[in-house]
């Protein structure tokens, strides 16, 4: 990815509807399961850094690092203050059992093996660490998006707990989100599939009043869950444990 084309994926995870209010969900999620992180915090997948600004913001006391296998994304990260390492999911460069906060966010779907991805998440995990997934939902959604994005697969609720559960892993909650949109998604789809349109990966604003609306659209479905998991969403959000280890 050249240096132009990051700079307009920047604009977009600092303003885009969708990377706000997910922002806006983890970050609620992390205050509510790792209120306390006194070790490492670490956001596999940081991309330019905009989640990772405000984890360090959120959880000033603790060490916060991104791991993000595009260099020039690193580069950026590290030009802005924040401590960011060249690697990926599959190979963490954190000791075992140094990290009380892992996130994932949009990430285990472009892993060929997604329990393997996870199980050296668990293997950096302290004993009741968290990490916290969102990955996209609802298989019947594949489309071309998905392609261009090299996705392996769309989940649902029970294979991404299955992978969780598998990656030696506790789940400690599970919800959809995004339901709001999910009416103009599954039409996109099939359009997309009736007129066999292709997507390509380019980088887009969308207007400011379309942004806004989808913002506030999108943002009604956070009050929702503070409280209850959603049945149905174009993606699903976990909250997984390493187990503590047993006494005796």
């Amino acid at each position: 990815m050249d240096r132009a084309l990051l700079l307009k994926f920047d604009a977009l995870e600092n303003s885009h509807w969708w990377f706000v209010i997910r922002r806006r969900l983890v970050l609620a999620l992390a205050g509510h399961w790792a209120p306390e992180c006194t070790n490492g915090v670490v956001e596999i997948g940081c991309g330019t850094g905009g989640t990772l600004r405000s984890l360090q913001s959120a959880f000033p006391t603790a060490t916060v690092r991104g791991i993000e296998p595009v260099e020039v994304a690193v580069e950026l990260c590290r030009s802005r203050g924040s401590d960011v390492l060249v690697a990926s999911m599959e190979n963490l460069p954190e000791a075992d059992e140094s990290v009380d906060l892992a996130l994932a966010l949009d990430v285990i779907e472009h892993l060929e093996d997604d329990v393997a991805g996870l199980a050296e998440v668990r293997r950096v995990l302290s004993p009741g660490g968290r990490l916290i997934l969102t990955v996209p939902a609802l298989p019947s959604l594949w489309g071309p998006h998905d392609v261009a994005n090299a996705h392996f697969r769309r989940y649902t609720r029970q294979t991404l707990v299955q992978a969780v559960l598998d990656a030696g892993l506790s789940v400690e909650r599970v919800s959809f989100f995004n339901a709001i949109l999910l009416p103009v998604g599954w039409l996109e789809r099939q359009i997309t599939r009736l007129l066999r349109l292709r997507w390509s990966l380019g980088v887009g604003q969308p207007p400011r009043f379309v942004n806004a609306v989808m913002r506030s659209l999108f943002g009604l479905e956070l009050p929702l869950l503070e409280r209850f998991d959603l049945p149905i969403g174009m993606s699903l959000v976990l909250v997984a444990s390493r187990p503590q280890h047993k006494k005796g």
